[in-house]
Protein backbone atom coordinates (compact mmCIF):
# COMPACT_ATOMS: atom_id res chain seq x y z
CA UNK A 1 0.00 0.00 0.00
CA UNK A 2 1.23 3.36 -0.47
CA UNK A 3 0.47 7.17 0.76
CA UNK A 4 0.87 10.31 -0.65
CA UNK A 5 2.54 13.50 0.43
CA UNK A 6 2.21 17.06 -0.91
CA UNK A 7 5.47 19.69 -0.22
CA UNK A 8 6.60 22.62 -1.78
CA UNK A 9 10.05 22.95 -4.02
CA UNK A 10 11.89 25.32 -1.97
CA UNK A 11 13.80 26.07 -5.09
CA UNK A 12 10.64 26.58 -7.89
CA UNK A 13 7.79 26.82 -5.35
CA UNK A 14 5.91 24.46 -7.29
CA UNK A 15 3.79 21.51 -5.42
CA UNK A 16 4.56 18.59 -5.97
CA UNK A 17 3.33 15.18 -4.91
CA UNK A 18 5.28 12.22 -3.73
CA UNK A 19 4.64 8.45 -3.28
CA UNK A 20 5.61 6.40 0.29
CA UNK A 21 5.37 2.99 0.80
CA UNK A 22 3.89 2.29 3.70
CA UNK A 23 5.71 -1.30 4.15
CA UNK A 24 8.98 -0.23 6.05
CA UNK A 25 11.83 -2.53 7.25
CA UNK A 26 12.56 -4.00 10.54
CA UNK A 27 14.30 -0.95 11.92
CA UNK A 28 13.64 1.68 9.60
CA UNK A 29 13.42 3.90 12.17
CA UNK A 30 10.51 6.44 13.57
CA UNK A 31 7.47 6.95 11.11
CA UNK A 32 8.06 10.71 11.59
CA UNK A 33 11.34 11.25 10.01
CA UNK A 34 13.12 12.92 7.21
CA UNK A 35 13.33 10.75 4.00
CA UNK A 36 15.34 11.71 0.72
CA UNK A 37 13.09 12.75 -1.92
CA UNK A 38 14.12 13.68 -5.50
CA UNK A 39 12.10 16.26 -7.02
CA UNK A 40 10.81 16.32 -10.24
CA UNK A 41 10.42 20.17 -10.35
CA UNK A 42 13.72 21.09 -9.86
CA UNK A 43 15.76 17.32 -9.99
CA UNK A 44 17.47 18.34 -6.51
CA UNK A 45 17.07 15.94 -3.57
CA UNK A 46 14.94 17.64 -0.65
CA UNK A 47 14.60 16.33 2.98
CA UNK A 48 10.61 15.11 3.69
CA UNK A 49 8.86 14.85 6.73
CA UNK A 50 7.76 11.37 6.07
CA UNK A 51 4.42 12.03 7.81
CA UNK A 52 3.90 15.87 7.61
CA UNK A 53 4.78 16.67 4.21
CA UNK A 54 7.59 19.18 5.93
CA UNK A 55 10.85 20.22 4.26
CA UNK A 56 13.80 20.38 6.76
CA UNK A 57 14.22 23.70 6.47
CA UNK A 58 10.66 24.66 6.40
CA UNK A 59 9.40 27.04 8.76
CA UNK A 60 7.70 25.20 11.44
CA UNK A 61 9.30 22.00 10.35
CA UNK A 62 11.14 21.60 14.13
CA UNK A 63 9.96 23.69 16.52
CA UNK A 64 12.72 25.92 18.27
CA UNK A 65 14.64 25.27 15.82
CA UNK A 66 15.40 29.40 14.77
CA UNK A 67 18.44 31.18 15.94
CA UNK A 68 17.77 33.67 17.88
CA UNK A 69 19.75 36.84 18.83
CA UNK A 70 20.90 38.09 21.99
Amino acid sequence: MQRQILFRCPRTGTNVQHRFDDERPEGAGPADSYVPVRCPACMSLHFVNSTTGRLLNEPGAQPGSTPRSA
